[in-house]
């Protein structure tokens, strides 16, 4: 998600996530130059892709 209002010096990035057990909505501020959810969600874990996450049961 992208704010392109004059709140800011640089655009606003967003990456909304929802938290698949709780339903809880989780909104982060992600650098301007991110491309793609994927990479948003890259950044917020530290570089770890999210094809590499691990599902608990």
């Amino acid at each position: 998600m992208q704010i392109d209002n004059s709140i800011d010096v640089e655009p606003i990035y967003l990456l909304k996530m929802t938290c698949p057990s709780t339903g809880f909505i989780h909104v982060l501020r992600v650098p301007p130059q991110t491309k793609s959810a994927r990479e948003a969600i890259r950044w917020i874990n530290w570089g770890t892709d999210p094809e590499t996450f691990f599902v608990q049961t």
